[in-house]
């Protein structure tokens, strides 16, 4: 089985290795589910916008799955998009991808309380709940990843120093939820 994850830093790993990306995502979820292959398609500060520029390169996988990771940066007030044009984007993502072959996941939580407030946890959850919203309203598969953070007993240990980016607990979380899906799927 062949899966995409299209997404932004989170999916790109950044701050897990030197270099300030890594493929840790995609080895931890090979690891744990023989026959996987996971191409990973993730750049820093992407947005939706930006993943219209490159959704022609995921197409191009014909992966058996495609997990859609947005959403951090679009409610980042850096990136000025409202919810309902991450709405649209991602329904244009999912048109493209194939609705059976798509799973949506929510943006993660957010620690406002760390010193580089690059968004609030208040937008994360407006784009949040857009994502609930179009998922319901549209019939998409979806991983409310948001929410498995919000329920863990470290919810804020779950990230690094900067409020957003995963530490590898974090990672090992999203794998076994993803893997979890995969699993049910099957």
């Amino acid at each position: 089985m062949k899966i995409t994850i299209f997404g932004d830093s989170i999916t790109n790993g950044f701050g897990m290795d030197e270099g300030g990306s890594s493929n840790i995502l995609a080895r931890l979820i090979e690891k744990k589910k023989s026959g996987v292959e996971v191409v990973l398609h993730g750049m820093n500060g992407d947005d939706t916008y930006g993943a219209l520029l490159r959704l022609k390169y995921v197409v191009e996988e014909a992966a058996d799955l495609n997990f859609v990771f947005f959403g951090a940066n679009d409610a980042s007030p850096y990136h000025l998009i409202r919810p309902w044009e991450f709405q649209e984007n991602l329904l244009r993502i999912v048109s493209e991808l194939g609705k059976q072959k798509t799973v949506l996941v929510t943006p993660p939580f957010y620690n406002d309380d760390a010193p580089m407030h690059y968004s609030r946890l208040s937008e994360v959850q407006l784009f949040r709940k857009a994502m609930l919203d179009l998922a319901n309203w549209k019939g998409i598969q979806l991983l409310d990843f948001y929410q498995v953070m919000i329920n863990h007993e470290n919810t804020k240990g779950l990230l690094r120093a900067d409020g957003l980016h995963f530490t590898e607990a974090a990672y090992l979380l999203l794998t076994d939820k993803i893997v979890g899906f995969l699993e049910r799927a099957n």
